[in-house]
Formats: structure tokens, sequence, C-alpha cells
């Protein structure tokens, strides 16, 4: 299976971290294709901007900023999320991550 990895915290010496690299080994260990999304190890940017917004109105959407990441995500047929839970939610980087891609 097609397994995408999303981790969304900034200090890979985190539980989170060590969660990630857990999954990761078993997931490979059970033969499966992973691909990992660290997303503050990539630089990804959670914002969107005003030139990227305009274009939901005007076809085509230029989604060039995230081309990358969207075709991992189509291409998974299975995702696993590791994230800390901050002030009872996920972490903005994450949000981003859901909103933007």
């Amino acid at each position: 299976m097609k397994c995408l990895v999303v981790l969304a915290h900034p200090l890979s010496s985190s539980l989170c971290g060590a969660l990630a690299k857990t999954a990761i080994a078993a997931l490979n260990n059970a033969g499966h294709e992973v691909q990992v999304e660290n997303l503050y190890e990539a630089g990804f940017s959670p914002a969107l901007t005003a030139a990227e917004r305009a274009t939901y109105y005007r076809p085509p959407f230029d989604a060039s900023a995230i081309q990358a990441q969207t075709e991992r995500l189509l291409a998974a047929e299975a995702i696993v999320l590791i994230f800390p839970t901050w002030w009872f939610g996920f972490p903005a980087m994450l949000k981003g991550w859901f909103d933007r891609v």
C-alpha cells in the first residue's frame, strides 16, 4: 500500500519525531511504500497568499506552490498524521496543509 506520513512538529527530537520514525519503520517493515511529508523540514508555507487566493476565481487555478504535496496526497492509499495537540487542536502548520493541499 502507498502510505503518506505527514509530520507536523518543528523538532525532530520530539515525541512526535520519535513516533514518526517508529511508524515509518513499521510501515516499511510491513512492505508498504512510504512517502514522508515533514511540513517543517520541507519549509511548507501554511499561509494562503493573496495571489493564490485570487486565482480561485480565475481559471485555471495556480496550484504550482503546492503541486508536489498534492501529487503525494493523491497517490496515497493511506495517510498517517503525526502532530502534537496544541491548545486543544492541531497546529496551524497542519491546518494550513489541510486548507491548501
